[in-house]
């Protein structure tokens, strides 16, 4: 079994906020980064960041529906370093909140071709090289959005919970290769945390001094070392989870 610092490991999204703060951890731990994001910009800025570590890492745009692109990613970080062992399917689209009967179909579509099948479309390309090597590691995202049912969030919420449903499915059927799929509820302070702050600067306190550790998550130093764990050998028996982080604001039963 590999060790962590062995691993090689596309994170999605990677070129801000929770994203970035993942792939700077698993590189920071030896992992070789693949980070991905629509725009090469900021991603190329996340690799740049781990090469000045010591680090080693690899950026490419992509779109998570461009399913073609996302099965090039994955050949890709083959190719250049030799093998496929996590995938971090963090990247999701924001949509608007709206009423339920007020929900535009294309703002449900961009909720679910980011978020659903976009992390489909990663599991299913890594899952033949993960299948012949008897071992890896899918690490999606899920929000506590979805499983407590907010109101005006149904595009984002209900993507959410069916990747959830996702997990578990697959989590049952690839156990048998040594495939472990987990999925992360984090409450951190995103790049979209940020923005809905200054949109709502007083909603924003009272959602802060409700959490029992009076502050959100800070992207690299309390999320992803969770999914550090779910990326490395100690969480071989461990899949088909929800795992929420976010300071015991959101507790299930």
């Amino acid at each position: 079994m590999k060790q962590l610092n062995e691993k090689v490991a596309i994170v999605t999204g990677a070129g801000q906020g929770i994203g970035k703060g993942i792939a700077l951890c698993l590189a920071k731990r030896g992992v070789k980064i693949v980070a991905t994001g629509r725009r090469l910009e900021p991603i190329e800025a996340t690799i740049a960041e781990i090469k000045e570590l010591g680090g080693d890492g690899l950026a490419m745009s992509c779109d998570s529906a461009d399913r073609e692109r996302v099965f090039e990613v994955v050949k890709t970080a083959i190719d250049t370093f030799g093998s496929i062992d996590v995938i971090v399917n963090n990247g999701q689209a924001i949509v608007p909140s709206q009423p339920v009967e007020d929900t535009e179909y294309e703002n449900m579509l961009k909720a679910w071709q980011s978020g659903v099948i976009g992390s489909l479309n990663y599991m299913q390309a890594a899952f033949p090289y993960m299948k012949e090597q008897h071992e890896g590691r899918i690490i999606n995202f899920a929000s506590a959005t979805g499983m407590f049912g907010i109101a005006g969030q149904l595009a984002y919420g209900s993507n959410k919970e069916a990747l959830r449903g996702l997990t578990k499915i697959a989590a049952k059927e690839w156990g048998q290769y040594g495939i472990c799929v987990n999925i992360v509820l984090p409450g951190a302070e995103s790049p979209a945390a940020k923005a809905w702050a200054e949109k709502f600067p007083e909603e924003y306190a009272k959602q802060v001094n409700l959490n029992p550790m009076k502050r959100f998550g800070d992207p690299e130093a309390d999320i992803a070392p969770v999914v550090a764990f779910l990326a490395g050998p100690d969480s071989c028996y461990f899949s088909g989870q929800s795992v929420i982080v976010d300071g015991a604001n959101s507790i299930m039963p």
